[in-house]
Protein backbone atom coordinates (compact mmCIF):
# COMPACT_ATOMS: atom_id res chain seq x y z
CA UNK A 1 0.00 0.00 0.00
CA UNK A 2 1.09 3.81 -0.70
CA UNK A 3 -0.24 6.19 1.77
CA UNK A 4 0.16 9.44 -0.06
CA UNK A 5 0.22 12.42 2.34
CA UNK A 6 -1.43 15.78 1.01
CA UNK A 7 -0.79 18.90 3.11
CA UNK A 8 -3.12 21.84 2.23
CA UNK A 9 -3.92 20.26 -1.81
CA UNK A 10 -0.28 19.48 -2.41
CA UNK A 11 1.51 16.08 -2.15
CA UNK A 12 4.61 16.47 0.14
CA UNK A 13 4.82 12.34 0.91
CA UNK A 14 4.48 9.06 -0.23
CA UNK A 15 5.34 5.91 1.76
CA UNK A 16 5.20 2.56 0.35
CA UNK A 17 3.40 -0.44 1.35
CA UNK A 18 2.18 -3.82 -0.22
CA UNK A 19 -1.26 -3.26 -1.29
CA UNK A 20 -3.49 -0.44 -2.59
CA UNK A 21 -2.94 3.44 -2.30
CA UNK A 22 -4.52 5.41 0.44
CA UNK A 23 -4.88 8.78 0.73
CA UNK A 24 -4.71 11.00 4.00
CA UNK A 25 -5.47 14.45 2.99
CA UNK A 26 -4.56 17.05 6.04
CA UNK A 27 -5.99 20.52 5.76
CA UNK A 28 -3.96 23.10 8.23
CA UNK A 29 -6.79 24.88 7.82
CA UNK A 30 -9.41 23.11 9.49
CA UNK A 31 -10.49 22.94 12.99
CA UNK A 32 -10.77 19.29 13.80
CA UNK A 33 -7.89 16.62 12.92
CA UNK A 34 -8.03 12.73 13.00
CA UNK A 35 -5.83 10.48 15.40
CA UNK A 36 -4.02 9.29 12.47
CA UNK A 37 -3.46 12.71 10.90
CA UNK A 38 -2.44 14.39 14.94
CA UNK A 39 -0.16 11.18 14.93
CA UNK A 40 1.59 12.22 11.45
CA UNK A 41 1.71 15.46 12.52
CA UNK A 42 3.12 14.71 16.47
CA UNK A 43 5.92 12.24 14.69
CA UNK A 44 6.69 15.34 12.63
CA UNK A 45 6.70 18.10 15.28
CA UNK A 46 8.93 14.84 17.47
CA UNK A 47 11.47 14.53 14.56
CA UNK A 48 12.31 18.48 14.37
CA UNK A 49 12.87 18.37 18.12
CA UNK A 50 15.29 15.52 17.65
CA UNK A 51 16.91 18.20 14.72
CA UNK A 52 16.84 20.80 17.50
CA UNK A 53 13.95 22.85 15.75
CA UNK A 54 11.93 22.48 18.11
CA UNK A 55 11.52 21.61 22.28
CA UNK A 56 8.57 20.30 24.08
CA UNK A 57 6.78 22.25 26.65
CA UNK A 58 5.28 20.90 29.77
CA UNK A 59 1.91 22.50 30.40
CA UNK A 60 -0.54 22.32 33.44
CA UNK A 61 -3.03 21.44 31.38
CA UNK A 62 -4.65 17.71 31.46
CA UNK A 63 -6.53 18.56 28.22
CA UNK A 64 -3.25 18.58 26.01
CA UNK A 65 -1.82 15.83 23.52
CA UNK A 66 1.12 17.72 23.09
CA UNK A 67 3.13 21.12 23.10
CA UNK A 68 6.29 22.61 20.97
CA UNK A 69 7.54 25.89 20.62
CA UNK A 70 10.54 27.31 18.45
CA UNK A 71 14.55 27.22 18.88
CA UNK A 72 15.73 30.69 17.64
CA UNK A 73 19.27 29.48 17.09
CA UNK A 74 17.22 27.19 14.62
CA UNK A 75 15.14 29.69 12.94
CA UNK A 76 11.96 29.60 14.77
CA UNK A 77 11.40 31.90 17.04
CA UNK A 78 10.73 30.89 20.77
CA UNK A 79 7.31 32.91 20.22
CA UNK A 80 6.30 30.08 17.59
CA UNK A 81 4.33 27.32 19.18
CA UNK A 82 1.87 25.19 18.84
CA UNK A 83 -0.63 22.95 20.83
CA UNK A 84 -2.49 20.00 19.95
CA UNK A 85 -5.35 18.95 22.19
CA UNK A 86 -6.56 15.56 23.12
CA UNK A 87 -9.53 13.34 21.07
CA UNK A 88 -12.45 15.04 21.85
CA UNK A 89 -15.26 12.96 21.43
CA UNK A 90 -18.24 15.22 21.55
CA UNK A 91 -16.58 17.43 18.57
CA UNK A 92 -15.27 13.71 16.74
CA UNK A 93 -11.59 15.22 16.31
CA UNK A 94 -8.26 16.75 18.11
CA UNK A 95 -7.75 20.09 17.84
CA UNK A 96 -4.52 22.25 17.36
CA UNK A 97 -3.95 25.94 18.18
CA UNK A 98 -0.74 27.68 15.91
CA UNK A 99 0.70 31.13 15.54
CA UNK A 100 2.00 30.23 12.27
CA UNK A 101 0.93 27.26 10.33
CA UNK A 102 3.07 27.97 7.81
CA UNK A 103 5.75 27.11 9.79
CA UNK A 104 3.53 23.91 10.73
CA UNK A 105 3.67 23.16 7.28
CA UNK A 106 6.95 23.54 6.34
CA UNK A 107 8.06 21.20 9.75
CA UNK A 108 5.57 18.67 8.40
CA UNK A 109 6.90 18.56 5.10
CA UNK A 110 10.50 18.75 6.84
CA UNK A 111 11.48 21.81 4.75
CA UNK A 112 14.28 22.56 7.21
CA UNK A 113 16.66 24.82 4.96
CA UNK A 114 13.55 26.95 4.76
CA UNK A 115 14.10 28.74 8.20
CA UNK A 116 17.16 29.79 7.02
CA UNK A 117 16.51 33.79 7.01
CA UNK A 118 17.02 35.24 3.16
CA UNK A 119 20.10 37.52 3.02
CA UNK A 120 17.93 40.62 2.56
CA UNK A 121 17.34 43.86 4.77
CA UNK A 122 14.98 43.52 7.47
CA UNK A 123 11.84 45.84 8.16
CA UNK A 124 10.04 45.18 11.58
CA UNK A 125 6.49 45.42 12.67
CA UNK A 126 4.32 45.81 15.57
CA UNK A 127 1.64 47.45 17.01
CA UNK A 128 0.53 49.42 19.93
CA UNK A 129 -2.83 50.22 21.42
CA UNK A 130 -4.80 47.01 21.60
CA UNK A 131 -5.62 46.30 24.81
CA UNK A 132 -5.51 49.91 25.63
CA UNK A 133 -9.44 50.92 26.26
CA UNK A 134 -8.96 54.36 25.09
CA UNK A 135 -8.65 55.73 21.03
CA UNK A 136 -7.34 53.67 18.32
CA UNK A 137 -4.57 51.26 17.68
CA UNK A 138 -1.08 51.94 16.06
CA UNK A 139 1.19 50.37 13.60
CA UNK A 140 4.89 50.89 13.40
CA UNK A 141 7.59 49.55 10.53
CA UNK A 142 11.09 50.15 11.57
CA UNK A 143 14.58 49.69 9.65
CA UNK A 144 16.47 49.82 12.88
CA UNK A 145 17.31 53.24 12.08
CA UNK A 146 13.67 55.00 12.01
CA UNK A 147 10.05 53.90 13.11
CA UNK A 148 7.31 55.02 10.83
CA UNK A 149 3.60 54.93 12.01
CA UNK A 150 -0.24 55.03 11.32
CA UNK A 151 -2.90 54.71 13.60
CA UNK A 152 -6.41 52.79 12.70
CA UNK A 153 -9.32 55.59 14.03
CA UNK A 154 -11.01 54.54 16.88
CA UNK A 155 -14.22 54.14 15.30
CA UNK A 156 -13.25 51.00 13.80
CA UNK A 157 -13.23 49.52 17.66
CA UNK A 158 -16.28 50.96 18.70
CA UNK A 159 -20.49 49.87 18.46
CA UNK A 160 -21.76 53.57 17.23
CA UNK A 161 -20.00 53.82 13.95
CA UNK A 162 -20.75 52.66 9.96
CA UNK A 163 -16.81 50.80 10.68
CA UNK A 164 -18.03 49.20 14.09
CA UNK A 165 -15.68 46.68 15.55
CA UNK A 166 -18.20 43.73 14.88
CA UNK A 167 -17.20 44.38 10.97
CA UNK A 168 -13.95 43.81 12.23
CA UNK A 169 -13.18 46.10 9.12
CA UNK A 170 -10.21 47.43 11.87
CA UNK A 171 -7.89 44.29 10.94
CA UNK A 172 -8.40 45.43 6.98
CA UNK A 173 -7.59 48.83 7.52
CA UNK A 174 -4.76 47.90 9.95
CA UNK A 175 -3.77 45.73 6.79
CA UNK A 176 -3.62 48.80 4.58
CA UNK A 177 -1.92 51.35 6.96
CA UNK A 178 1.07 48.53 7.37
CA UNK A 179 1.34 48.28 3.43
CA UNK A 180 1.40 52.09 2.83
CA UNK A 181 4.29 52.10 5.78
CA UNK A 182 6.08 49.72 4.38
CA UNK A 183 6.42 51.89 0.81
CA UNK A 184 8.06 54.81 2.53
CA UNK A 185 11.08 52.37 2.66
CA UNK A 186 10.83 51.86 -0.81
CA UNK A 187 10.32 47.78 0.16
CA UNK A 188 9.63 45.43 -2.34
CA UNK A 189 10.02 41.22 -1.80
CA UNK A 190 12.93 41.81 -3.72
CA UNK A 191 15.07 43.32 -1.56
CA UNK A 192 13.64 43.16 2.34
CA UNK A 193 12.38 40.39 4.22
CA UNK A 194 9.59 40.87 7.62
CA UNK A 195 9.76 40.78 11.08
CA UNK A 196 6.29 40.81 12.40
CA UNK A 197 4.63 40.26 16.12
CA UNK A 198 2.60 37.04 17.14
CA UNK A 199 -0.29 39.94 17.97
CA UNK A 200 -3.79 38.77 16.42
CA UNK A 201 -4.08 42.09 14.59
CA UNK A 202 -0.82 41.23 12.61
CA UNK A 203 -2.19 37.79 11.38
CA UNK A 204 -4.06 39.47 8.71
CA UNK A 205 -1.17 41.74 7.60
CA UNK A 206 0.98 38.71 7.81
CA UNK A 207 -0.87 37.10 4.61
CA UNK A 208 -1.46 39.93 3.25
CA UNK A 209 2.49 40.57 2.97
CA UNK A 210 3.24 36.54 2.17
CA UNK A 211 0.62 36.80 -0.90
CA UNK A 212 2.67 39.98 -2.08
CA UNK A 213 5.64 37.81 -2.61
CA UNK A 214 7.60 39.12 1.03
CA UNK A 215 9.61 36.64 3.47
CA UNK A 216 7.46 36.81 6.71
CA UNK A 217 8.40 35.49 10.16
CA UNK A 218 6.60 35.54 13.38
CA UNK A 219 9.30 36.70 15.56
CA UNK A 220 9.42 38.63 19.59
CA UNK A 221 10.15 42.67 18.70
CA UNK A 222 12.38 44.24 20.23
CA UNK A 223 15.15 47.00 19.91
CA UNK A 224 14.15 50.75 18.55
CA UNK A 225 10.52 49.46 17.16
CA UNK A 226 9.80 47.94 20.67
CA UNK A 227 10.70 51.26 22.36
CA UNK A 228 9.81 53.93 20.14
CA UNK A 229 6.53 52.39 19.08
CA UNK A 230 5.06 52.43 22.94
CA UNK A 231 6.30 56.11 22.88
CA UNK A 232 4.62 57.36 20.15
CA UNK A 233 1.87 55.97 20.80
CA UNK A 234 1.85 57.65 24.35
CA UNK A 235 2.14 60.49 22.74
CA UNK A 236 -0.60 59.86 20.53
CA UNK A 237 -2.86 59.22 23.57
CA UNK A 238 -2.10 62.31 25.14
CA UNK A 239 -3.03 64.63 22.03
CA UNK A 240 -5.68 62.90 21.80
CA UNK A 241 -7.44 63.09 25.37
CA UNK A 242 -4.64 65.64 27.42
CA UNK A 243 -4.13 63.64 29.61
CA UNK A 244 -0.88 61.70 30.44
CA UNK A 245 -2.51 58.06 31.87
CA UNK A 246 -1.49 55.38 28.49
CA UNK A 247 0.17 53.16 30.09
CA UNK A 248 2.76 50.03 29.12
CA UNK A 249 1.97 46.54 30.07
CA UNK A 250 5.31 45.32 29.34
CA UNK A 251 6.49 47.71 32.13
CA UNK A 252 4.11 46.45 34.83
CA UNK A 253 3.66 43.46 37.41
CA UNK A 254 0.53 41.63 36.04
CA UNK A 255 -1.62 42.36 39.08
CA UNK A 256 -1.15 46.41 38.73
CA UNK A 257 -2.83 45.96 34.86
CA UNK A 258 -6.58 45.55 35.82
CA UNK A 259 -6.76 48.37 37.80
CA UNK A 260 -4.41 50.93 35.28
CA UNK A 261 -6.88 49.27 33.04
CA UNK A 262 -9.65 50.52 35.00
CA UNK A 263 -8.81 53.79 35.84
CA UNK A 264 -8.47 54.54 32.15
CA UNK A 265 -11.85 53.47 30.90
CA UNK A 266 -13.00 55.43 34.30
CA UNK A 267 -11.65 58.71 32.64
CA UNK A 268 -12.45 57.82 29.32
CA UNK A 269 -16.26 58.14 30.74
CA UNK A 270 -16.20 61.26 32.42
CA UNK A 271 -13.78 63.38 29.79
CA UNK A 272 -14.09 61.65 26.67
CA UNK A 273 -16.61 58.96 26.29
CA UNK A 274 -16.28 59.53 22.16
CA UNK A 275 -13.14 58.12 22.60
CA UNK A 276 -13.99 54.94 24.38
CA UNK A 277 -13.48 51.23 22.53
CA UNK A 278 -17.09 50.58 23.06
CA UNK A 279 -17.10 47.37 20.44
CA UNK A 280 -15.41 45.40 23.37
CA UNK A 281 -18.07 43.54 24.96
CA UNK A 282 -16.28 44.27 27.88
CA UNK A 283 -16.54 47.66 28.17
CA UNK A 284 -19.90 47.89 26.42
CA UNK A 285 -21.33 46.06 29.36
CA UNK A 286 -19.89 48.05 32.06
CA UNK A 287 -21.00 51.11 30.07
CA UNK A 288 -24.54 50.06 30.12
CA UNK A 289 -25.09 48.72 33.89
CA UNK A 290 -23.18 52.09 34.93
CA UNK A 291 -26.34 53.93 32.69
CA UNK A 292 -28.69 51.63 33.85
CA UNK A 293 -27.76 52.75 37.29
Amino acid sequence: MVIIVIIDNQVVKAIAYKGRARIMHIDLGKKKFTPNEIAYINNKLQKACKKGFLTSRVENNDSLFASYKGVGKKGISPKWNIKIYDYNRKQRGHSIVCIDKLVLRRLIEEDYLSFIPPDKKVLRIDDAGWGFPLCGVMVGVSDEVKVLTATVPVEYFRDDTKCRFSTKLYLKKYSELGMELLYNFHASPGTHRIEICTGYLNQPLREDLRKTGYDVRVVEIKGLLQQELEKLFKVYVFESIGADIYYDPKDMKKADIPRNYYECLEYGKKHCPHLIKTGWSSINGKISSKKKS
